[in-house]
């Protein structure tokens, strides 16, 4: 009997571009910080929900590999306009048994309006500034990231 199997790939799902970059921590010894860059253009509304299921799983890929301390999730050139899914890249972390990393959010021009109506809603007169994790540069995320792992340290 013939099946009806068809070869799939996690690449089809996507065009979203993700480098991976790891570093040890600067003030806690013995812990790392992984940064995923993610770039391309996240597709409109429901367009786009191939784009978060991708972007999570390739995500979480990278925790089981690496296995970091801390996570840094770089939007910055991540063309991001509407879609409620992008919000399931933010619990890539998330699994049985473990508590969640400490995580913080790059936001760039491409994404910076949309992802501040994602997180805070569309009828929001607040900046992202308001949310601790999210930072439109890095260095402020990474010193968020090692203020966070100290706090985990002590």
């Amino acid at each position: 009997m013939e099946s009806d199997f068809r070869e799939v790939k996690l690449s089809e799902l996507s065009d979203i571009q993700i480098d991976y970059f790891i570093a040890p921590s600067k003030t806690v010894e013995y812990r790392d910080m992984m940064v995923i860059k993610y770039s391309g253009e996240y597709g409109f509304g429901s367009a786009g929900n191939s784009d978060a299921v991708y972007m999570k799983a390739m995500g979480r890929a990278a925790l089981e590999a690496w296995k970091p301390d801390a996570i840094i999730l770089d939007w910055s050139d991540l063309k991001y306009e509407w879609g409620d899914m992008l919000e399931m890249t933010l619990d890539i972390d998330t699994g049985c048994c473990q508590p969640a990393l400490p995580m913080a959010v790059i936001v760039g021009p491409p994404c910076e309006e949309a992802v501040r109506t994602l997180l805070l809603g569309i009828n929001s007169d607040e900046g992202l500034e308001t949310i601790e994790w999210v930072f439109k540069n890095k260095d402020e995320a990474i010193d968020y990231i090692e203020q966070q792992l100290q706090k985990a340290g002590s």
